[in-house]
Order: structure tokens, then C-alpha cells, then sequence
């Protein structure tokens, strides 16, 4: 029974993020082997998504007899059927741009069945969820003291071996809380660390870390007791949506969609990433500047645009030259932040912060 499976999933869900997934001791912090639960419930709703969609378009063909014994011969046959003869085409995929989901058919992990669907919903939802500027409504921070949070979390998110999605969630979080509510200074710092320690729970619910580390980390400026009354203040004020669109996903997607080298996506996820410490940039759309930062990369690499990308990313040049200008003039500029600069002037990230800006896009 399906929905007695997810029940004690959940159940066991429940227990692992009530013990935070770790263990503590008299000498500290130690990090506990716990059940992934989070994992097995989106592997089991994933398996039902695709019955029922082999269910759907079960229904959609012509049964070949309405004998009830050759019924029962076609279902046993559709018993145990590859899911993968039934994945659909983009509707509107031209001739000459390739269909990057059917390569993918191999890799359910790449969700190559919904993947087209799940970004044009990211599309329309960015629309929904676009954060405004907000400045204007703060008294005691500014742009700058946003970027040198920013430029903090950076290390927070390396040091913790957090994966890139939790840093560009957290920066959201961020962002949508100071839209909606104001804060003083010396809170600031406290927002940044608990909306990392938010976006870590939110990643399928895995996060390495305990408060007492967090608190570590902030030289004790705040308490265990600051930290939660934080996260029940941002819940609160977010009314619990937490689901933004993040132009990180949108960009692994586009790069992945058109066959870019990794040493060409690592330099678009600079230059993306280079725009978090950016205010100004606040309120783009997270679709157009995942482009944007590609298109940058593209030129920056002597390489083409091409159709493949006007349609996986649903802009052309024209739409995306004035925005990938003002990041060329971001990335020339030299800041006192430079934590992303210098984590990716290593040879891990084939040193891409190394590359010279363009004179003129």
C-alpha cells in the first residue's frame, strides 16, 4: 500500500529532523550515519509519477480488441513496461535543435520525463516570486553591508561543504525577508546564518551541521535561543514559502541542454555567482541571468550562441546583451569582497576568475 509506505516514511522523517540529524556528546558535535528518509519519499513519488503516467497514456491508445481475454493478454503484456517508450517530445521542439531530455532517458535522476514541464513551471513561477528592491524601506543596512554578508556566507558555505543550491537558496530567503520586513544591523549577520541553516534543511532535508556550530562560527555573538527565535521570525514573515526559482538551476539546465564544457559552466557559475553580492541585481529574473551569465561565458570562451539555447533558455542575444554588459563591468571591477573571486582562482574551478573580462560586449 502506497500511502501506508509514505506515512511511515514520513514518520521516520519526522524523527530524523526533530534529532537534526546528528548526534552530541560532552565533546561536542559528531556527525551521525542517519536514515535518508527524504530520499526514499522522492524516489517513491517519483516511482507513482511515472505509473501514473504510463497509466494516463495506457488509456490514451486504442485497445486493439474489446475481447475481455485479449484486455487481460494486453495488460499483462503492459505489466512490466519500459516507461521510457513514452516519453513525449517538446510540443514546440524545432527540427533543428536537438532533444536533450530523450538523450537523457537512461538518467532518472536527470528527470528527463518532466524535466521541459518542471522548467517552464520555474519560468512561470519566477514570475510570482520575483523579489523587489528594498533598500529604500531599510534604515540601518545598505548594499554594502548585504554584499559583505554575502562575501561571509561564501566561506560559511565552503567551510560546511553546503552544495551551491543551499548557498543561492539562502541568498533568496535573505533577500525576500528584508523585502518584507525591516531588520537592524546587528541582526544582520544572524538572517544570513539562519537562512543558510534554513536552505540546508530545505536539500532534501540533509544538513551536517548543529546549532552549536553556527553559534561557534558567529564567535557567540548570538545565542541557541537567537537562533530559533530567528527561524520561526523568517517562517513567519515568509508565511513558509520557501520554493523560489534559482537562477543556479536554471543555469546548470541551459549548460547541460546545449553540451557546454565544464570548464564553460564553472566560468558562467562565477560570473552568476559574482552577481549575488550585487544589489543591483536583485530584482532580474533568476531565468534571465543564469542566460545572461551563459552568454557571458560563451563570448568570454570565443564561442557561439546558437538556436539550441535561444530555445532551452527562452531568450536570444537581444534579450540578454544590456544585462551580460553590466555583468562583464561586475566582474572587471575590483571589490574589497573578493571570496568568490579567490574560491574560484583555484585549479579546481580551473581557475576561471583568471580569464579576462571582454573590453566591450
Amino acid at each position: 500500500n502506497i500511502m501506508e509506505t509514505l506515512r511511515k516514511l514520513f514518520a521516520n522523517l519526522t524523527n530524523a529532523v526533530v534529532h537534526g540529524g546528528n548526534v552530541v556528546d560532552d565533546d561536542g558535535p559528531k556527525n551521525a550515519v542517519v536514515f535518508d528518509p527524504t530520499h526514499t519519499i522522492e524516489t517513491e513519488i517519483k516511482n507513482i509519477k511515472i505509473s501514473q503516467k504510463i497509466d494516463y497514456l495506457q488509456k490514451q491508445q486504442p485497445s486493439s480488441s474489446s475481447s475481455p481475454k485479449n484486455n487481460d493478454n494486453e495488460k499483462c503484456k503492459n505489466r512490466y513496461i519500459n516507461w521510457q517508450d513514452y516519453y513525449q517530445s517538446p510540443k514546440n521542439l524545432p527540427d533543428d535543435v536537438i532533444d536533450y531530455d530523450r538523450t537523457q532517458l537512461k538518467n532518472i535522476n536527470s528527470e528527463p520525463i518532466y524535466a521541459f514541464e518542471i522548467f517552464e513551471y520555474l519560468r512561470e513561477k519566477e514570475q510570482s516570486t520575483r523579489c523587489q528592491k528594498y533598500m529604500q524601506h531599510q534604515i540601518e543596512i545598505s548594499p554594502k553591508m548585504r554584499a559583505m554578508l554575502v562575501d561571509w556566507m561564501v566561506k560559511v558555505q565552503q567551510n560546511f561543504e553546503f552544495t551551491h543550491e543551499v548557498f543561492y537558496h539562502a541568498i533568496k530567503i535573505i533577500d525576500h525577508f528584508l523585502m518584507n520586513k525591516t531588520i537592524k544591523r546587528n541582526r544582520l549577520q544572524l538572517l544570513g546564518i539562519v537562512s543558510i541553516y534554513i536552505a540546508a534543511k530545505c536539500d532534501k532535508g540533509i544538513y551536517n551541521t548543529i546549532i552549536k556550530d553556527f553559534i561557534f562560527i558567529c564567535n557567540n555573538a548570538y545565542t541557541c535561543d537567537d537562533i530559533i527565535k530567528m527561524e520561526i521570525e523568517i517562517l513567519q514573515v515568509l508565511e513558509f514559502n520557501l520554493n523560489y526559482p534559482l537562477s543556479y538551476s536554471f543555469l546548470d539546465r541551459y549548460a547541460h541542454c546545449s553540451s557546454q564544457t565544464l570548464e564553460t559552466l564553472t566560468l558562467s557559475r562565477y560570473i552568476l555567482e559574482s552577481s549575488l553580492m550585487d544589489y543591483s541585481f536583485v530584482d532580474e529574473l533568476d531565468s534571465k541571468m543564469a542566460a545572461a551569465s551563459l552568454l557571458l561565458a560563451i563570448r568570454m570562451k570565443h564561442l557561439q550562441w546558437n538556436k539550441t539555447l535561444d530555445f532551452y533558455t527562452g531568450y536570444n542575444e537581444e534579450d540578454l546583451i544590456e544585462l551580460a554588459g553590466r555583468l562583464n563591468r561586475l566582474i572587471k571591477t575590483n571589490t574589497e569582497q573578493e571570496s568568490i573571486r579567490i574560491k574560484y582562482s583555484k585549479s579546481v574551478f580551473f581557475a576561471v576568475a583568471n580569464i579576462k573580462p571582454l573590453d566591450d560586449i
